[in-house]
Formats: structure tokens, sequence, C-alpha cells
């Protein structure tokens, strides 16, 4: 950790040393060019060591001056007792200022004479010519120091806002899966529960399939976001678990483009979309039906969609029962995720059936992970 004193950034420092040095000289160049106007003779090399050394013995006060506004700012709060603090501590630091600089003078003379006198006699002259100017350099300094510190401040306020509600939409996404995962179990351990006195072998098979798909859901942590090809295999558990129940009835079928398997997508977005299919297409038809799951891109684009031949949308504009939990869940992880560069659409398919569309940002699991 670094003490409120201490360089947060050291090339910030260069920079403000930098920032010093480069004063100085631009003073000492304007001292030239005025002695050099009015015929008076000097030397280039005493006379930038004179300002470099009037100018590097009030740099000095930087660090400690960071230490005080970062430890006692003057805020909205306390303005009231700690301006006056201020201001005497910029008068103690003019006259320290000249206690240093007092004899660095006499060793490096500028082109003018020497102030005649003692040290005390000399410093004394010195304060009595340069208190003022000095103290406003100094207010100066504790003006921009100021406006560093509430700067940095800004932007630490910034990150942590930035990181709490990145926080906040990992804890609603959590919250979602969260959602899924239990209506998705109920719905298979009913049909585990319908088949196990009808056919126990079948009950069996389901089971099966249920604990391995749970085993790679749960295998893979909190990530968000998982390879298409890795999704769609997770789906084909499922599809399996319901293949035993609803036997020759169910076709399932996936199309992937060539490209589209290293894409990213959200983390067992599928299944909710299929399992939908299934309860409000496949199951409300008579006889067999198919439920198709295809993956294309478009741009930089990626389009996934579900598809079944059941008897469609009980409302066709999508607003139906057959949005369920899945699909309403699907919408917010879909939010949550990509934000504007989503988008979710239920449509009723012409000759029956219905069609779930997913638009999301073609991404790659190497860039995303150089990102």
């Amino acid at each position: 950790m670094n003490s409120p004193g201490l360089p947060r950034k050291p090339v910030l420092w260069l920079v403000g040393f930098g920032v010093w040095t480069l004063l100085a000289l631009l003073v000492a160049l304007q001292g030239g060019l005025f002695l050099s106007s009015i015929g008076q003779p000097f030397e280039w090399t005493p006379l930038i060591l004179g300002r470099l050394a009037d100018w590097y013995t009030c740099a000095i006060f930087t660090p400690f001056y960071f230490w005080l506004v970062r430890r006692y700012p003057v805020d909205r709060q306390h303005w009231p007792t700690r301006l006056p603090v201020y201001l005497g501590i910029s008068w103690v630091s003019v006259v320290l200022k000249y206690a240093m600089y007092q004899p660095l003078l006499r060793l490096i003379p500028d082109g003018r004479p020497p102030i005649p006198g003692g040290y005390l006699s000399t410093l004394a002259i010195l304060l009595q010519r340069n208190f003022a100017i000095e103290s406003i350099a100094f207010w100066c300094l504790l003006g921009v120091v100021h406006a560093i510190v509430f700067y940095e401040r800004y932007k630490e306020r910034e990150a942590q806002t930035a990181e709490l509600r990145a926080r906040l939409a990992a804890a609603q996404l959590e919250a979602l899966a969260g959602q899924l995962h239990p209506h998705f179990l109920f719905n298979t351990l009913q049909g585990v529960s319908t088949l196990m006195h009808r056919d126990p072998q079948a009950a069996d098979r389901m089971l099966t399939r249920l604990s391995e798909l749970l085993r790679r859901t749960l295998h893979r942590g909190d990530h968000q976001e998982v390879e298409l090809r890795e999704e769609l295999d997770t789906l084909g558990h499922y599809v399996g678990i319901m293949q035993v129940r609803f036997g020759d009835r169910l076709t399932f079928r996936t199309e992937a483009e060539p490209g589209t398997e290293s894409a990213l997508v959200p983390h067992f977005v599928l299944q909710p979309l299929v399992e939908n299919a299934l309860h409000h297409g496949i199951s409300r038809r008579a006889g067999a039906g198919l439920v198709v799951v295809r993956a294309e891109r478009a741009g930089d684009r990626l389009r996934l969609l579900v598809r079944d031949d059941g008897p469609g949308l009980a409302n066709p504009d999508g607003n139906g029962p057959a949005q369920g939990i899945g699909l309403s869940n699907t919408r917010l992880r879909m939010q949550q995720l990509y934000g504007d560069q989503q988008q979710v659409v239920l449509e009723q398919l012409q000759g029956g059936g219905a069609e779930v569309r997913l638009e999301l940002p073609f991404r790659l699991a190497t860039e995303a992970a150089s990102a």
C-alpha cells in the first residue's frame, strides 16, 4: 500500500519534477532576456542554477502537501477550520523555503550582487522582498494539489461505481440462473415421477442423463458465457432426457454454420428455449413434432434460432402464455449481458409453429480473453 504522502504513480511524480524544472527554466530565460535587453552582462549557467535552486526549494514541499491534502482536504464540511491552518502552513513553508534557499543563493550567484550581511539578516531581507509572492506560489501549489487529489478520488469513485454495477449485474445473472435450474430440475423430476411406475427403465435412463447434465452444469462454475459447441453438447443431454419422455413423438435437430461453434453464448441459454418449445409446442401436438436449433452468423452478430412445428402461439403478438419463466429469464439475462446489443424475438411461423430468435454480438473465446 502507498502512504498518503508517497507517490501513487511514480510516472506522475516524474512529470511533476519536469513541470517544476520547466518553470525554473522559463523564469531563467525570462530573466536572461530582460538582463540582455537592458545591457547588463550575465552568465547563463549561474542564472539557470540559481532559478533551479529557487524553484526546487518550492518543489521539495510537494510530497508533504499531497500528504496533507489527502489526509485533511479543504472540503465543503471542513473548510472553515482547515483553511486558516493551510494559510499558516503556507507561511511557514515560505520561511522554510528561504531558510534552505539562502545558503544555496550564496553558493550559486546568478549574476546579481550578493545580499550583504549574515545568514539571519539575509534571510530577513529575502522574506521582506518575496514573502507575499512566495505565499501566493504556495497557495497555487495547494490549489493544484487539491485539484489532482479530488480528480483521483473522482476516478476512484467511478471505478468503485463500475465495480459495484458489475457485481450487481453478476448477482442478478446468478439469481436468474438460480431460477432456471430449479425450474428445469422440477420439470425433469416430475417427468421421472410420471415414468417411474409406468416404465422404470425409462425413468432410470432419465435420472442417469439428469445426473450427467447436472454434473456438467455445476462443473462450469460461475462462468456466464461458454462456447456454442459446449452449450450444444449440454443441450444434447437435456434433449436425451426429453426423448425418453416423449419417445417417437420428438425429433430434434441442430444446425450450426461453420465457424459458429467457437462463438460465446450465455451459459444454459438454449435449454429453457427448447423446454419452452416442448411444453408449448410438441406436447400440444397430437402426433410427432420437430424442434430445430440453428446457429448462424450475420456479420458481427450471432443468431440463435429455436423452432418448433407445434400449434404456435396462443397470441400471435408473442405476449401469450407461451413465454413462461424460461423465455422471460432469457430476456433478462440477455439484457444484463449485452445491453442494447442483443435482441430476443418470439414469432409465429407461417403454416404453424413458433420460433424464438436470439441475436447477440459475435465474439470468440480468444477475443474475450484478450479483451
